[in-house]
């Protein structure tokens, strides 16, 4: 889950990330959810969620409560390997990419691119609220699962009291609402001796019938260190196409363009910083697609796209040649979270991928530069490369490059500051990956990957 990553690239400051549930434990310990992960398995009104999430806190008892709605059966419920996760990000993160002349050799690129019946008998504890009523038990990789009903909210918060855990008073108006609304509640309990010392718990998956397409986050809130993301990896049928949320306003980073981004302080302060000044503009919620594409290709590859079998791990039933792949971050603060995410399938099979490109100055008749956009008298592969000593003569911009309406020189650099820049990000041909390196925990340490839709020609 920790090995270094290339030819991807990640931010490594920001806030924490969010849980599409609450954390209960031991009463007086508080834990802190520090990020989250979803993959998301739409086909028709069947929906499989599988979850990665960490957590800090010195607790006994630990456990996750999950708003679901209907009473899930065993077979519904399973734990999937931590690597999944890992595949996907590997799969669908942002890319940095370099050009070269020879890449261009064939300009063709240039005109387009390429049973849920539980365990009803199950008992109850004998101190438990009577308003609450325990539908199944099961027991499920390093998982003890209950499936929940109450009448109120006062029964659950008392149930989860008696049984041994904590939870916020705060979030009793929430789980009111979801009780009202006919939910029943999935808490998951981990037994800390199977699993790890901190870190990811082993993923867990589960899947419903339900003609609503959603994420459940406002139980989150709860954890909230301010500011939450959670990195969605959505798979739909191909003729379902790309996902969006339908609740919450979607923002665009520039990206397709230039930039030294590794003289600008790094990926996580160059891209890092985008997102934040765009993020900030809103009302404090608001998401954007990292990734769509079919899932059977790719271009340019940051890795292998997943195969048949992580698929079906993933709870999608069919292979690579049916699915469509779509990657959103989303990020929010408890109070902009009123609502629960709204999904939405747009029929839509237009590629997008967020794409950075390594400045080079033969290629500024092709790609604007970050924060520039297309300059004046740019360079292009017909220029002569000057490997010597230049001579005497006299220039109009004294070695500083050609200078654009804006100012821009290259003596300016190229330090990525926002402007309005269109590319084609759709897909690239003879492309190299720029290798670069970051910790699986700074991937969502800061949820600022961002995107500008683009369409295959």
């Amino acid at each position: 889950m920790r090995a270094l990553l290339t030819t991807l690239f990640f931010l490594s400051s920001g806030p924490a990330a969010a849980f599409c549930g609450t954390y209960v434990g031991s009463p007086g310990v508080e834990l802190t959810n520090q990020t989250s992960q979803v993959i998301i398995s739409r086909q028709g009104t069947h929906t499989t969620l599988t979850l990665a999430n960490d957590y800090e806190g010195d607790a006994t008892n630990f456990a996750m409560l999950i708003p679901v709605p209907t009473v899930l059966g065993e077979d519904d419920i399973t734990t999937v390997r931590p690597e999944l996760f890992q595949r996907f990000d590997n799969y669908s993160a942002p890319r940095v990419v370099t050009y070269e002349c020879e890449d261009y050799e064939d300009d063709s690129y240039l005109d387009g691119d390429a049973d849920a019946d539980g365990d009803a008998d199950a008992d109850a504890d004998a101190d438990s609220d009577p308003g609450v009523i325990v539908e199944a038990e099961y027991e499920v990789g390093i998982y003890d699962i209950v499936i929940l009903s109450a009448e109120e909210s006062g029964s659950l918060l008392a149930w989860l009291t008696s049984n041994g855990y904590g939870v916020d008073a705060d979030a009793e108006d929430l789980l009111a609402e979801y009780i009202e609304a006919g939910s029943y509640f999935f808490a998951a309990k981990v037994n800390l001796e199977l699993s790890s010392e901190g870190g990811f718990l082993e993923p867990l998956q589960f899947g419903y019938d339900s003609a609503v397409f959603s994420l459940p986050v406002r139980l989150g809130t709860i954890n909230s260190p301010g500011e939450q993301d959670v990195v969605m990896y959505i798979l739909t049928d191909n003729d379902d196409g790309k996902v969006g949320i339908s609740n919450y306003p979607k923002i665009e980073v520039e990206d397709e363009c230039m930039a030294d981004i590794y003289g600008a302080g790094g990926v996580d302060n160059f891209y890092g910083e985008k997102f934040a000044n765009q993020w900030l503009a809103t009302d404090g919620a608001a998401w954007m697609v990292e990734y769509a594409w079919a899932t059977s290709w790719c271009d340019p590859c940051a890795s292998e796209p997943p195969t048949n079998n992580e698929l079906d791990e993933a709870g999608f039933d069919g292979d690579r040649s049916t699915t469509f792949f779509t990657r959103i971050r989303m990020r929010y603060t408890p109070e902009a979270a009123t609502q629960d995410v709204t999904l939405y399938a747009s029929g839509l099979s237009e590629n997008e991928q967020v794409r950075y490109i390594v400045y080079n100055e033969q290629m500024e008749n092709r790609f604007p530069v970050c924060g520039v956009g297309m300059v004046e008298d740019p360079g292009s592969c017909d220029d002569e490369l000057i490997t010597d000593e230049p001579d005497d003569t006299d220039s109009e911009d004294d070695g500083e490059g050609p200078a654009a309406e804006n100012g821009w020189t290259r003596e300016d650099g190229v330090d990525g500051s926002d402007s309005t820049a269109d590319g084609d990000k759709s897909g690239c041909s003879a492309v190299g990956s720029s290798p670069s390196a970051y910790g699986w925990p700074f991937l969502l340490a800061v949820m600022g990957i961002f995107g500008r839709r683009r369409s295959a020609l």
